[in-house]
């Protein structure tokens, strides 16, 4: 751990660099997450008669507009790099490095952050016209506990891709597999609909799951719907289980791994 965060700063360097090279791309990765664009025209539709469940059309423009800028700082595509490098063996160069091939995914996850916030801006600022109440102050305990829910977020869904890549060392294709999550995600995460216009029952269960954890927890946290100290401490506990879960299925699956390089 201490050679790998000495030699992070460096590896970040080197992925802030791919990411110049590859802005193209890296634009495309940013534009396939917008759903909740699609998802506040939808809801502003239907609440335009009336607010829905103390929900009117202000408080969906900031909802989703928080969710848009929380989606993308969260944004992930490990799985894809993981199922790919591993089904063709691209992956046996980088095992004979000195330093787990994670960590440079992390980097790579990191490096695209800045690169999120530059598209992003005008996209934000295009939703701030169309609904000036998506602007706001929150409160000093909002904004610290929405960075740190932010960070856990980011965390939490990182996890999760990279245990669903991992999956490829016994199986030819996890891309399936997490199409599954995704659909179960996208219903319980808040990112289709705030998790408040659920059944009670439902969004009580839901507010413990890691869906909501990887996504609706910080949104609540900055927009006061959620308690700051639980909400956190339920992210980290999905991040400690994750995170273990991750280590100990990598080491596993290398074991197993039998391809010879690309």
């Amino acid at each position: 751990m201490i050679a790998a965060a000495r030699a992070f700063p460096t590896l970040l360097r080197i992925a802030v660099a791919e990411m110049v090279a590859y802005r193209a791309e890296m634009v495309i990765w940013i534009l396939t997450a917008t759903l909740p664009l699609v998802m506040l025209a939808l809801w502003n539709a239907a609440s335009a008669a009336g607010p829905l469940d103390g929900f009117g059309q202000a408080d969906f423009a900031r909802y989703f507009a928080v969710t848009l800028l929380v989606r993308q700082l969260t944004g992930v595509w490990v799985l894809w790099e993981l199922n790919q490098q591993i089904r063709t063996g691209a992956l046996s160069p980088q095992l004979l490095r000195p330093m787990n091939p994670l960590w440079w995914q992390f980097a790579e996850t990191i490096a695209a952050i800045p690169w999120r916030l530059l598209v992003l801006g005008p996209v934000l600022a295009g939703v701030a016209l169309w609904r000036p109440e998506v602007m706001f102050v929150p409160t000093l305990s909002a904004a610290v506990g929405f960075a740190i829910s932010l960070a856990l977020a980011l965390l939490v869904a990182w996890f999760v891709q990279c245990l669903f890549g991992i999956l490829a060392f016994w199986f030819d294709q996890s891309l399936g597999l997490f199409q599954v999550w995704f659909f179960v995600w996208a219903l319980l995460s808040g990112y289709v609909v705030p998790l408040p216009l659920l059944p009670k029952s439902v969004a009580a269960i839901a507010a413990y799951l890691p869906f909501h954890a990887s996504l609706g927890a910080p949104v609540e946290v900055l927009l006061g719907f959620a308690p700051v100290g639980p909400t956190l401490a339920i992210q980290a506990g999905w991040v400690a289980l994750l995170g273990a879960a991750t280590y100990l299925t990598w080491n596993a699956g290398l074991r197993r791994y039998g391809a010879v390089g690309a």
